[in-house]
């Protein structure tokens, strides 16, 4: 590729994964023509793709086998990476004659416009102070142009990102940067800190002590750099969206919990630019691999970083493999505090099990991505001189205010109606609230018999923090809910910490018995009468405007992983039944939307245009959110899995009809005559938020039938006050709970006194 004249060579620098290069080379052409358009590849060399359209020659590849490859693995991060990378393919263009460098990180940016302002500043004499130089009277051109984050300070408004956000991650945008022939010394000080550096710090830091150290500027352009951070422009030329996910388009990233800064629900334009730039922002980008598989993550770099002197891993890969193998679990034990106090003498007397934890990490743990390290062991419980038969060691969230705590409570509370002793030991590994009146458990094994209602893929951390409960002379019980058909394979493991697995619904029973060889026994637990205040509807403020108004009702915990609720198919659902404002009412209530905006937001924009759907979210004590539903005509429930369905068995409780999908849990409790079940088709899991895995199905329910079932509810009184007496007295042949810890005690093999 000829490089000389004064036209900006593009280096259009490609991460490893699914992203293409193809519509953001095409985007650059159609606004520059003139530009030289020079695609750089930055992952593994022999997984490099081929191009197609403007750019069909990969630039700079003669170095596949050099020495940047390994400083690329000692970085400190693959952003890091790609800037090496970048750095050593601008240095190839100025030598072959370019005056201008412009990097973009394919993936991360879309080009929507000229790009004009973004040079301009390489070619203006007397530039005074640029982004963030010495000031003065300067007399040349700067170095090099930044694109700011953001163009003034940021208010304290708790919106995300915020100011300390900047603070941690730097001003400057670490997906573009234009660079004049005069930045030599530029490159070669950020090649030194990002491959020789500290450990400490990021890219963003280190743009920002570059800007105080040498002359840039900053492009001043609102319409360059829009993004999460700012968003001055109706018609921006380059959009800074690392974090967007085409497949997601009601946010800017879907990653951000908080309440964030620039929504797209809700503005036209903003969705009509991220239309148009999703070509380009469509697909992965993927950690670096290495021949093999291997994924390079921190303790791989940390190794390398080290002793620079291992094999090449791409040209050498048995060899490197050889030196990376005995390093990589030691570095590991070390990096982990789990590690550490699972297997505290791991070239001693931990040596074999921690050698065949090795063995299944790839599997069991996804080693080869960077873990979290997990909270302090919690304090050990004390174990009786002698245990007795007669009661049971009762293990669970038992201070805390969650649904397994409330089902361990529950538990409790049947055991102690059927006249058996209950030793309480409370697991306080979990992020859930501190229930107000709670007191702290002494903590004391004190019989044979152990129920622990904590989840499979809880029960390791519960091995770790407490050995003594399986160190103990006890039958261990597993109380366990999930919400798929399909069990992963971290709670297939826990099933060998346990003799039984107990369930709640015969769903989750028929996923554990074809997953496992542990035996598993559907022990259904009651849903008590729900108690609700006294508020009518008028004092609800989102239901009073609405009168006599028939008004459906979908309640959801964002926590809960938005999608397996499903709250858009219920909005859609709803908009296929009824005009706007025809007559009925939508009032989707849900909690914890300011923690999981970006799924929030693709319920605000489900629901856009239409004044009957009401959004609602707040946290209601339990005895109003109970009065909510008791107030409601009917609830909603298109959901795509659940282990129970607890919501729904205290609807039917308190009198509302109740359209729910046919599936799951629900069906212990659900059938044609109490309820109004919506059939659906099995498809894969798709936003299942890290918890659902991808390779599993879940329900599709019928959106069409569910729209002719709201609108017969609506028009149907009678059917309604057949549906809601079918619900109360379905619930109502329940077992009492004296009843069910009879039958716990039995199937522990208690005996009861006379």
């Amino acid at each position: 590729m000829t490089m000389r004249g004064p036209a900006p060579v593009v280096l259009l620098v490609v991460p490893p994964g699914t992203v293409d290069v193809a519509p953001i080379a095409a985007a650059l052409a159609s606004v520059h023509p003139d530009w030289r358009i020079a695609p750089v590849w930055a992952g593994d060399p022999h997984l490099r793709p081929v191009l197609t359209g403007p750019a069909t020659v990969w630039f700079g590849t003669e170095d596949d086998g050099s020495e940047l490859r390994q400083r690329q693995l000692a970085s400190r991060s693959a952003l890091d990476s790609l800037w090496l990378r970048s750095i050593t393919a601008a240095r190839s263009a100025f030598a072959a004659g370019a005056e201008t460098v412009v990097v973009l990180v394919v993936g991360t940016v879309a080009v929507l416009g000229p790009l004009d302002a973004l040079v301009e500043p390489l070619s203006a004499a007397g530039v005074a102070g640029g982004a963030g130089g010495t000031g003065g009277g300067a007399t040349e051109p700067p170095v090099a142009v930044l694109v700011p984050r953001v163009m003034g300070a940021l208010s304290a408004d708790g919106l995300s990102p915020g100011e300390d956000d900047l603070v941690a991650t730097g001003t400057w945008s670490p997906h573009v940067i234009a660079l004049s022939g005069r930045s030599g010394a530029v490159l070669d000080w950020l090649e030194h800190r990002l491959s020789d550096g500290p450990v400490e710090g990021s890219l963003g830091r280190v743009l920002d002590r570059a800007a105080t150290a040498f002359e840039f500027a900053a492009c001043t352009d609102p319409a360059v750099g829009v993004g999460e951070w700012r968003w001055e422009s109706d018609r921006p030329a380059l959009v800074d969206l690392p974090g967007f996910d085409a497949d997601q388009p009601w946010t800017l990233d879907p990653s951000r919990a908080g309440r964030a800064r620039i929504d797209v629900a809700g503005d036209a334009a903003r969705a009509e630019v991220l239309a148009s730039a999703a070509p380009q922002l469509r697909g992965e980008i993927a950690p670096i691999t290495l021949p093999g598989g291997i994924v390079v993550d921190h303790v791989i770099r940390e190794l390398v970083a080290e002793d620079r002197r291992c094999p090449p891993p791409w040209s050498s890969p048995a060899a490197f493999r050889n030196w990376l193998e005995p390093r990589y679990w030691t570095a590991l034990h070390g990096s982990r505090r789990d590690l550490a106090a699972a297997f505290p003498s791991p070239r001693g007397g931990d040596a074999e099990p921690f050698r065949n934890w090795c063995r299944r990490a790839f599997v069991d743990d996804h080693v080869g991505v960077a873990l979290g390290v997990p909270p302090e062991p919690a304090d050990r419980w004390s174990t009786a001189p002698s245990l007795a038969s007669s009661g049971v060691n009762l293990v669970g969230y038992l201070t805390r205010e969650s649904s397994l705590g409330d089902v361990a409570r529950r538990v409790g509370r049947a055991l102690e109606d059927a006249g058996i002793a209950v030793a309480p030991l409370a697991v306080e590994r979990t992020a859930s609230p501190r229930l107000d009146a709670s007191e702290q458990l002494a903590g004391a094994i004190a019989h044979r018999h152990s129920l622990a209602v904590v989840n499979a893929d809880q029960f390791p951390a519960l091995a770790m923090d407490h050995p003594e409960l399986f160190a103990a002379d006890t039958r261990l019980v597993g109380y366990w809910f999930w919400e798929l058909e399909h069990v992963p394979a971290q709670m297939r493991q826990a099933a060998s910490l346990v003799d039984e697995i107990w369930v709640g619904s015969t769903f989750v029973a028929d996923a554990f018995r074809a997953a496992v060889d542990t035996p598993v026994r559907h022990v259904p637990i009651p849903v008590a009468a729900p108690i609700a205040s006294d508020r009518d509807r008028a004092s609800f403020p989102v239901l009073a405007p609405f009168g006599e108004r028939f008004v459906f009702g979908v309640v959801f915990d964002h926590f809960s992983v938005t999608e397996r609720k499903n709250p858009v198919g219920v909005i859609e659902a709803f908009r296929r039944a009824f005009e706007p404002d025809e007559g009925p009412v939508l009032v989707v209530k849900s909690m914890n939307a300011s923690k999981r905006w970006p799924q929030h937001q693709h319920v605000v924009a489900a629901a856009g245009g239409r004044p009957d759907i009401v959004l609602w979210d707040e946290h209601l004590d339990r005895d109003d959110h109970m009065s909510f539903i008791a107030n409601i005509d009917a609830l909603v429930a298109l959901h795509r899995s659940e282990g129970l369905g607890l919501h729904l068995a205290e609807a039917m409780w308190l009198g509302t009809p109740v359209i729910a999908t046919r599936y799951s849990g629900n069906l212990d409790f659900m059938d044609d005559d109490c309820s109004i079940l919506i059939d659906a088709s099995l498809v894969p899991v798709e936003r299942g938020e890290g918890v659902y895995p991808p390779e599993a199905t879940w329900a599709d329910p019928d959106l069409d039938q569910a729209a002719a079932a709201m609108r017969s509810l609506a028009s149907d009184p009678t059917r309604c006050a057949a549906l809601a007496s079918a619900g109360r007295a379905r619930m109502g042949r329940q077992p009492t709970l004296a009843d069910t810890g009879r039958s716990i005690a039995a199937l522990l093999g208690i005996e009861m006194a006379s």
